[in-house]
């Protein structure tokens, strides 16, 4: 990513760890025991922004970054296998136009045998937060337009 992106990048996970901070205390206390201070907008802020190896976070493979996606494009459903996932919607949700992110439930026979469970299309600037064990397809296919989304799964 450009360092302008990756600037708009850290600037938004930022808002939502310091959300995750003063509205969720616990999570952090929970998904991450091992570091010294509960809050994780602090810990993100000790980090070099330049580098991975000095973050106390472990991300996911090119993450954070921004998926895009277009009509005929989609994220098939899968596991993120990290502690916690992101997602922040940056563009609206398409009316009559498929999109969105789906879950399904812990006791579903799995995606390739039922549908989700459950579909959010949130609007813009939302943050879902859920455990990287959870099926998810974060990119449901359109049929028109584009749907911008900020992802950024880490233990």
């Amino acid at each position: 990513m450009c360092s302008k992106a990756d600037a708009i990048c850290r600037s938004i996970l930022l808002k939502v760890l310091d959300c995750i901070d003063q509205d969720e205390p616990s999570i952090p206390k929970v998904l991450f025991p091992s570091l010294s201070s509960p809050s994780m907008s602090h810990k993100f802020l000790q980090s070099d922004p330049n580098t991975r190896t000095s973050h106390p976070y472990q991300w996911s493979s090119r993450e954070p970054a921004v998926n895009v996606y277009t009509p005929g494009g989609e994220f098939l459903a899968h596991t993120d296998s990290q502690s916690l996932t992101i997602l922040v919607a940056l563009t609206a949700p398409l009316e009559d136009g498929g999109g969105g992110t789906a879950f399904w439930s812990q006791d579903s026979r799995g995606h390739r045998v039922e549908g989700p469970s459950l579909v959010l299309r949130p609007p813009v600037g939302t943050a879902l937060l859920f455990g990287g064990c959870v099926t998810h397809e974060a990119g449901m296919p359109i049929s028109h337009g584009m749907r911008g989304v900020l992802v950024a799964s880490f233990s």
